[in-house]
């Protein structure tokens, strides 16, 4: 049985991490972001893009052919 917010795809059992929190895990696992990351991070939190769309923005960094 999955218990899910009222008007939230999330259930219960879900969590999201916030910035500090997953540098900190990072941080903790030796992981360290790039400086073109950071900066990346950086722009879409100051952008008025839903957290979907900066997932999307984020893939799309990471997926798209280095040459583009």
């Amino acid at each position: 049985m999955t218990n899910k917010r009222k008007g939230s795809g999330i259930n219960s059992s879900s969590r999201i991490l916030g910035d500090r929190t997953f540098a900190a895990i990072s941080a903790v696992e030796g992981l360290k972001l790039g400086k073109a990351s950071k900066e990346r991070l950086s722009a879409l939190n100051k952008s008025k893009l839903t957290p979907a769309q900066k997932r999307a923005e984020v893939l799309r960094a990471y997926v798209q052919p280095k040459g583009r």
